[in-house]
């Protein structure tokens, strides 16, 4: 199979597979949302900050660095493989000692248990990294994406009905760890590839700084990114941090399902023609096109819809969500463009410069949180859409210019597709306004709000953009 086919199935394949998992992480959050309260859904968000923080060491890079490699032969292999097992334990028993001063930290003595026995995963999820690394080097994403599904299918159905028969925050714990083994199990039933029993560390020592400057970009990247929820929680309330949570969760939907399946297949397949700027530009733009026809109009139609949209999905006591899914649309929107110029860095090997420029994201980022929240949360949201706005210019600049590609030449590729999100929001938007008007029941309004938005985009790209899409169907295809 050319590359060109194995990226096309690779995209399907994840498009399938995390349609799937998200309908089924909604319907999760929908059931727990129902059965679990604002603040277990904070103290668990807690957890994860630090959870999700030291994963980030779990594997030092080195599963970027398989698929990176061109030919990592079995003694490197099972070096990264021991290195990361490594890494699982020692993260396991520093975050069990960790637990009791976090848990004074936020006044929270249920952290403890949770911070505890929820570091198993990092053992558990060490011990299928180099399987999952090696089946996405040969983009058997279908193979991938199947195990992952079946895995997040058994344990969402296990941490829903922990929720519904009471356990509260602890049904998320159920969630991860089944999840985590679930995973790993898969992983090793379908990789035809076992570690031997050799160790080097020269061959650690080989990837060392591909592998170091990628984990440091995801340390700063990580710590930013949560620096907000950090804050929340310790100044404003863990029920506040619950509502943010779960506006930010919605808002990175669009995100996982359209931008990541594509950048997840991108990597392995830019790192084909990494030396190839002229093929490697042409994809790239490809890609970013059919992300903005997607995720463009979804952004924008979930800033139209925000209203009705949490109060049928979420009932009254999430009303509060409204606002900060409003100003958290554009950060959506910005993120799910910017978030594939990772995959040029990979390729291109420059994970320094990506360090770099991380670092200066980080800076800004935390400065506008800080500066947020005296403000509340929504004082945090708009301070960092104001951020995000403030980067855009040279996360682009610096990364499309690997592959020459103009910051302009980038954005006009994408504009159709903006200006008409941006006509169908408005449209959709007061369609809302008038149903209102009309006594029109909020279920009702939804439904036709979604519907005309639909209808609205497609005929607006069709009626002024039609040569433009039909271009990118035919670039798709062939």
């Amino acid at each position: 199979m050319t590359l060109k086919k194995k990226t096309i199935n690779g995209v399907v394949w994840n498009g399938v597979g995390n349609v799937a998992r998200q309908v089924l992480l909604i319907v999760t959050l929908i059931v727990m949302a129902r059965f679990v309260t604002p603040e277990d859904f904070g103290v668990y968000t807690i957890l994860m900050i630090f959870v999700n923080f030291m994963a980030i060491f779990s594997s030092m890079g080195t599963s970027q660095v398989v698929v990176h490699l061109d030919n990592p032969n079995q003694r490197m292999l099972s070096s990264l493989f021991y290195f990361n097992i490594c890494m699982g334990l020692a993260l396991f028993t520093l975050l069990f000692f960790l637990a009791w001063p976090i848990a004074a930290f936020f006044d929270s003595p249920d952290l403890v248990h949770l911070l505890q026995i929820i570091g198993l995963s990092f053992v558990i999820s060490t011990l299928g990294l180099v399987q999952k690394s090696l089946l996405e080097k040969a983009m058997l994403f279908k193979r991938l994406v199947l195990i992952e599904t079946v895995a997040l299918t058994i344990s969402s159905i296990a941490g829903m009905a922990a929720a519904i028969d009471g356990l509260g925050v602890n049904s998320f714990l159920i969630m991860a760890l089944s999840n985590a083994s679930i995973l790993t199990v898969g992983l090793w039933l379908n990789s035809h590839w076992r570690p031997s029993l050799s160790f080097s560390l020269d061959d650690i020592k080989q990837v060392w700084a591909y592998s170091i400057n990628l984990t440091g970009f995801s340390f700063i990247n990580y710590f930013a990114r949560q620096s907000d929820q950090f804050l929340i929680g310790k100044f404003i309330g863990s029920g506040a941090l619950g509502v943010y949570s779960v506006a930010y969760k919605i808002m990175l939907y669009p995100l996982q399902n359209v931008s990541r399946v594509i950048v997840r297949v991108l990597f392995p397949a830019f790192s084909e023609v990494k030396h190839d700027n002229t093929r490697f530009k042409s994809g790239y733009l490809k890609a970013i096109a059919f992300i903005a026809l997607l995720t463009f109009p979804i952004m924008a139609g979930l800033f139209a819809v925000a209203e009705n949209f949490v109060d049928v999905v979420f009932g009254e006591k999430w009303h509060q969500m409204i606002v900060l899914l409003m100003i958290l649309v554009p950060i959506g929107l910005m993120q799910s463009i910017v978030t594939t110029v990772g995959s040029i860095y990979l390729a291109k090997g420059t994970t320094k410069l990506m360090l770099k420029i991380g670092a200066l994201n980080a800076v800004v980022t935390v400065i506008s949180f800080i500066i947020g929240i005296p403000f509340g949360v929504e004082g945090v949201a708009i301070a960092y859409a104001i951020a995000n706005l403030i980067m855009l210019y040279p996360n682009l600049k610096i990364a499309w210019g690997q592959i020459d590609l103009g910051v302009f030449e980038g954005l006009v590729e994408l504009a159709p597709f903006l200006l008409a999100s941006l006509v169908m929001g408005v449209v959709v938007y007061y369609l809302g306004s008038v149903s209102v008007e009309f006594g029109i029941g909020q279920i009702v309004t939804l439904i036709i709000q979604v519907l005309v938005g639909i209808i609205v985009y497609l005929v607006l790209l069709m009626f002024f953009y039609r040569r433009t899409v039909i271009e990118m169907v035919k670039g798709v295809k062939g």
